[in-house]
């Protein structure tokens, strides 16, 4: 399972990136990659909870190759229109094929979500409670691997290869992963169905969940500033490094960047810190203040030399 989640992460991540990278790089449009990565973070806030009842309602393998199926359909989708019509019509702001493009990348890369929801849950399905904690950090690990695995992958296929083989590649990988899902299987039962009616977006039940939980509150508030800084750090960040270095480099850059997660998952894995709320704040925090140290080490010559240039 964590094989398979590293791959589905990487092509969804690796095509998401690509598509930030060749929408600035063709239009130098920081509103066009803002609108782009604040539209992803706002569905994947307000589709969270519908997946949430997605996956606790249906048996989580079958969510995830729902999940998988309906991602490969659009990346196959957005394929189909990168070879339709000229790359000139997809990259006009002020046209319906940009926005059209980028709308079913972001509605694939979305639903994906619910695939790693439901292999959230797989935990608890495939490892004894005790062992929660380590096999949270080395998720968290795995998480990390991919990141890095898909910044500098996806800086090398847009400057190298162009945006026609980077989505040829994330529809490939998506049809593998989606192959091996078909294969495994997980020991799980039907999910009880409940009497009376139960809302699509159970709001209420997920509030109770939340309440029964300790700390669990404060975990969100935790994620919410922390998501926050780093979509602003993000959307700031991507068309800087662009202007500093070609994106093949960047890509690496933001490779370098990631080895905060994995710091903070090879952590928890070995500690077990993710058996508590605290710890995996703690872990996440040091994780991000790594990545943001790296990343602003990385850039630092690059302010450097910016600066001195301005007359």
């Amino acid at each position: 399972m964590l094989v398979n989640r590293a791959l589905a992460n990487v092509t969804t991540s690796f095509l998401w990136f690509a598509l930030t990278f060749w929408v600035y790089l063709e239009t130098r449009s920081v509103l066009a990659t803002g609108v782009i990565g604040g539209a992803y973070m706002l569905f994947v806030a307000f589709f969270s909870i519908l997946f949430g009842t997605i996956v606790d309602r249906h048996r989580k393998h079958h969510v995830m190759v729902l999940a998988s199926v309906v991602t490969l359909v659009s990346f196959s989708v957005a394929g189909a229109l990168y070879l339709v019509f000229p790359e000139a019509a997809l990259l006009d702001l002020g046209g319906p094929w940009f926005w059209l493009i980028c709308g079913i990348i972001l509605f694939g890369a979305v639903v994906e979500n619910m695939r790693n929801i439901a292999l959230s849950t797989v935990v608890t399905l495939l490892v004894p409670e005790e062992r929660h904690a380590n096999a949270n950090g080395l998720v968290g690990t795995v998480q990390g691997l991919a990141f890095i695995v898909t910044s500098v992958f996806s800086g090398l296929a847009v400057g190298l290869l162009g945006m026609g083989w980077t989505l040829l590649i994330a529809i490939g990988l998506t049809a593998l992963a989606l192959g091996h899902l078909l294969l495994l299987r997980i020991p799980e039962e039907q999910p009880r169905a409940e009497g009376g009616g139960a809302p699509t977006i159970d709001l209420r039940g997920s509030i109770r969940a939340i309440r029964a939980a300790p700390g669990l509150f404060a975990l969100i508030i935790f994620s919410t500033f922390n998501n926050l800084i780093g979509g602003v750090y993000m959307a700031l960040m991507d068309p800087y490094g662009l202007e500093l270095f070609p994106v093949e480099v960047w890509g690496l850059v933001l490779g370098i960047t990631a080895t905060g997660f994995l710091i903070g998952g090879s952590s928890s894995r070995s500690s077990g810190w993710a058996a508590t709320p605290s710890g995996r704040c703690s872990s996440w925090s040091s994780s991000w203040a790594c990545s943001a140290r790296c990343s602003l080490s990385a850039t630092g010559g690059g302010c450097t030399r910016a600066a001195s240039g301005c007359t």
